[in-house]
């Protein structure tokens, strides 16, 4: 069976003067039947760059599911098909197979698939040289923002598909694609992926959030760590948890728009206000895309004492905020970590090392959620829970909350306390 997708007469966020996600967002189908796939082109009239390098790690993902897929295209000057050339992403299929490998587009209209620290320190190689002629410190605020976002994509952007026979590929990389528009004048920067989105992946840390919108929304607060994944690439840099609250602090600097999508939920930073919605159709992963106007900074740009500014702001914030009652505790969801059935000891040393004893020195309370769990024997609990409980003693009983436990799991992880607080301690 031969699925056929038409891309749509206009394939673009800019309605107008208004962006809307929706309309691009309608054109993936993330539930397709078995068989071939053929993505047609030759429909569509007018495209946008960066909505056109979405159909990239759509693609990725469909051919790791099994489908042979082909895209169908002409490359007439000003078609679709002559943009999806330009930004080399006919050699998709060589980018993904070969790791070595990106894509070889136009200078002027790079895509970059983002997998690692080599593809990072590519990315910024190009915006150096795509930004030569701006004021410096225009140059360096922009190379901040967007290492910023790469750092985030190349944390948990990664995305996985389920392994198929003789196939190696394990993962989907991000990836970013950016040019400027001439006629407005305006640099656009599109960095996208796949991976588990913004609202799984802070609920791994933070109790659940009412929607999509809400979770990206809290996302932008300070020291919301969850954000960045489990390495924390931004203790060296002194910016554990503020990096995209910073972020999103220079654009309305810069007076320039940053989109947020993930999920069904939009937020929109803009240079008066930051709003939110719903949307009719969803991206499983992330989407960032970044509209600078370059004509309009407003002011002469200071790097360093905006990064101070935003900095003193974020500790401010971190200091009178915890009362919002999500940053005195710390909310484990066991099964987004470990699976339904929890029971690698290595896999929990390492968390426990990396994220549970730095959350108990820091004096919060865990809640560890084991929903849809069936299983985590007596191994994997005391690697993950004894060196806590010995460090706690008797305050690990209002320090631990378990929620969700089958009955097996809860009386393990009894006999794990008495096992480890001495009945004379007192």
């Amino acid at each position: 069976m031969t699925t056929l997708l038409h891309l749509p007469d206009r394939f673009s966020f800019r309605n107008r003067d208004l962006i809307d996600f929706d309309p691009v967002l309608r054109f993936f189908d993330w539930s397709l039947p078995s068989g071939d796939l053929v993505v047609d082109l030759d429909t569509c009239r007018r495209a946008n760059y960066q909505a056109l390098a979405l159909l990239v790690p759509y693609i990725w993902r469909q051919r790791l599911l099994g489908h042979a897929v082909v895209i169908q295209s002409r490359h007439d000057h000003g078609t679709p098909g002559q943009q999806w050339a330009l930004m080399g992403a006919k050699g998709w299929w060589q980018v993904l197979s070969k790791e070595a490998e990106n894509f070889k587009g136009n200078v002027y209209k790079p895509l970059i698939a983002i997998r690692n620290a080599h593809n990072f320190n590519l990315a910024m190689s190009s915006i150096e040289s795509y930004t030569q002629g701006f004021d410096i410190e225009y140059e360096s605020t922009l190379r901040y923002i967007v290492s910023e976002l790469l750092y985030n994509t190349i944390e948990h952007g990664s995305a996985s598909v389920p392994q198929r026979i003789g196939q190696n590929i394990q993962s989907i990389p991000s990836i970013i694609q950016f040019n400027w528009y001439k006629d407005n004048n305006e640099l656009h920067f599109l960095i996208a992926d796949l991976g588990v989105g913004i609202k799984k992946h802070l609920e791994q840390t933070y109790p659940a959030f009412e929607d999509h919108a809400s979770a990206i929304e809290y996302a932008l607060k300070p020291r919301v760590s969850g954000t960045f994944g489990m390495n924390r690439p931004y203790d060296a840099k002194n910016n554990a948890g503020v990096g995209l609250f910073i972020s999103s602090n220079i654009i309305r600097k810069l007076r320039a728009d940053m989109y947020l999508v993930s999920g069904n939920g939009l937020v929109h930073i803009s240079p008066v206000d930051v709003t939110r919605k719903t949307l009719e159709h969803a991206w499983p992963g992330t989407i960032v895309l970044i509209m600078m106007r370059l004509s309009k900074t407003g002011e002469k740009l200071n790097l360093q004492r905006m990064l101070s500014e935003f900095r003193e702001a974020a500790a401010r914030e971190g200091s009178n905020g915890a009362g919002d009652g999500q940053t005195n505790e710390y909310h484990i969801v066991i099964h987004n970590y470990f699976g339904r059935y929890a029971e690698n000891k290595q896999e929990a040393i390492h968390f426990k090392d990396r994220r549970l004893m730095p959350a108990i020195h820091e004096g919060k309370v865990i809640v560890f959620d084991f929903a849809d769990v069936e299983s985590a024997p007596h191994s994997f609990l005391n690697a993950l829970l004894a060196e806590g409980v010995r460090a706690l003693g008797l305050k690990a009983f209002k320090r631990f909350k378990f929620r969700n436990t089958t009955t097996s799991i809860r009386e393990t992880i009894d006999y794990i306390f008495d096992e480890n607080i001495p009945d004379t301690e007192g």
